[in-house]
């Protein structure tokens, strides 16, 4: 299936109808190769369809991420804003630098490892992994 189809019956699923705002925001995220927010998302869909609300674009988000057609991840310390892509990317980590803000996307096998062993030895499902690294230097 693609996504559009996927998320159609996603919302369905979750009680809610395939109306033209949400239509447009799914192909949106279709169309998106990079991490994006909702405010980002609201924004571009309201240059299409004026009609779009804030609301209706974090809902969507919200199933979306329920069923596991996006992910959620989180750029800064303090997880103040959640950043979303598409599932079908390679689970990726950021280091934020405490100096210069700097955000540095980046992939670990080391996390995978951890991940598979905190499943085996907790007998539990790791949807998601967020790993804060932080040093006390002075800024």
């Amino acid at each position: 299936m693609t996504f559009l189809a996927d998320a159609q019956q996603a919302i369905k699923d979750a009680g809610g109808r395939m109306t033209e705002q949400r239509r447009l925001i799914v192909e949106l995220l279709a169309q998106t190769t990079e991490q994006f927010d909702a405010e980002r998302l609201y924004l571009t869909a309201r240059e299409q369809n004026d009609g779009v609300s804030l609301a209706t674009v974090y809902r969507t988000l919200n199933i979306l991420e329920a069923h596991g057609l996006i992910a959620p991840h989180y750029v800064s310390r303090d997880h103040e804003r959640k950043y979303y892509e598409l599932s079908n990317h390679d689970e990726y980590y950021h280091f934020t630098c405490r100096n210069c803000r700097k955000v540095i996307p980046f992939r670990s096998d080391r996390i995978q490892a951890l991940k598979a062993a905190l499943e085996q030895d907790l007998g539990i499902e790791v949807m998601h992994a967020c790993v804060c690294f932080g040093d006390d230097s002075p800024a």
